[in-house]
């Protein structure tokens, strides 16, 4: 156990002999910083940390007029001692930038609480040089806590004015219905391909305690471990934006990625005012015998736009097949402007039998079903009475 006489000198010299890193020169509470630089990809040599070009698609959704050099960005990724904004410390604040052809990523580190306020200068010193922030949810979480220390220590340092890609909002549009869930870990597994080792890594819930164990005890072995794992948040977070840019520009130079959700990615084309692209990536999908009933109800909407209604209707036919909602309703629709009003009203019975058979039933669906279903009884009724 530390002794009482001086617990941070104690805790500064665990740090110096665990760790290769320094104390900062600050006369009193200095923080402890460690720089690790890496090429061009990560450390399993498998990831690349820039993309080879950023697309347009990538830069409208970023909000950004213009492309950025690998100079410019600095990703951030802060471990806390708690959710909430009151009372937080970020006692570890993980940057990685660009330096001279290497990837840096640079760990500061409190070895006391009262030491946040001389770590924050290290920040304001990148932030001088860098016009780009990039983080993982930074917009929700890191930059919220920063901007409340900043304040408790009456520290002004200008985070919102800075460029901000957070990638958490792009992940989510384009992975939600591919990965379990978007959490930066489960997109390293399933789209990164990177596991990481349970022996070295920490859960992210078990991280505020252990630093606070380590400020009691200074055994740094479970510390290590929280070094460890910001040090693979900013490695993958730079990975995740390159494979992200290097995948969703269209068409893809190397073919279909199949960690890309390409139905997303029509969609994501198709939000910002591209319909074109959107339909050529779905009519690949198509082509490759890969489009879902979604993506092909989806195509079938486009194409009716462009009145193209016969391809149009056999998307839709297509899609129904496989029970999606929406395609069978454009079916019935089409159907019925044709004046095939018993098939029309079949392809509506059916809907209004799928509705009905939901575990939560949308009555207001159900209603407009029941008023076209009786619609096209009349339609109908009024056809054979002519014929």
């Amino acid at each position: 156990m530390i002794g009482e006489l001086n617990p941070g000198k104690l805790i500064r010299e665990s740090l110096q002999k665990n760790l290769k890193g320094e104390l900062s020169s600050h006369a009193e509470f200095p923080y402890f910083y460690t720089r690790e630089s890496f090429g061009m990809f990560s450390e399993t040599q498998e990831l690349p940390l820039f993309p080879q070009n950023i697309p347009e698609v990538f830069l409208k959704w970023a909000g950004l007029e213009k492309a950025f050099a690998a100079e410019e960005m600095l990703v951030l990724d802060l471990e806390t001692t708690g959710l909430g904004r009151s009372q937080t410390l970020a006692f570890l604040i993980g940057l990685g930038y660009f330096e001279k052809g290497k990837y840096v990523v640079e760990q500061i580190f409190l070895p006391e609480p009262e030491a946040e306020a001389s770590s924050f200068d290290r920040l304001r010193e990148l932030l001088e040089t860098k016009s780009l922030l990039l983080t993982f949810n930074g917009k929700s979480f890191d930059i919220p806590i920063l901007e409340s220390r900043l304040l408790y220590h009456h520290i002004w340092l200008d985070l919102r004015s800075k460029d901000h890609i957070d990638l958490l909002h792009l992940a989510r549009r384009l992975w939600k219905n591919k990965t379990p869930s978007c959490a930066l870990e489960t997109l390293e597994y399933y789209i990164l391909g990177q596991f990481r080792d349970a022996g070295q890594d920490i859960q992210g819930g078990l991280i505020p305690q252990t630093w606070f164990q380590f400020l009691m005890t200074g055994d740094f072995e479970q510390m290590h471990r929280v070094f460890k794992h910001n040090r693979l948040d900013i490695l993958h977070t730079a990975a995740l934006m390159a494979l992200i840019c290097n995948s969703i520009g269209y068409p893809p130079a190397k073919g279909f990625d199949h960690r890309i959700d390409y139905h997303a990615l029509a969609k994501l084309y198709l939000s910002q005012g591209n319909p074109k692209t959107a339909q050529q990536i779905l009519q690949d999908l198509l082509d490759a015998e890969m489009l879902s009933a979604e993506a092909a109800c989806e195509l079938g909407l486009l194409l009716k736009k462009e009145g193209n209604l016969k391809a149009a209707e056999e998307r839709f036919v297509q899609a129904a097949d496989l029970d999606e909602p929406t395609a069978r309703l454009e079916l019935a629709k089409l159907l019925e402007k044709r004046k095939e009003f018993a098939q029309a009203l079949q392809q509506t019975e059916i809907l209004l039998f799928w509705q009905l058979s939901r575990p939560i039933v949308n009555e207001t669906q159900v209603e407009k079903l029941r008023h076209r279903e009786a619609r096209l009884l009349r339609k109908l009724k009024a056809s054979n009475a002519k014929a």
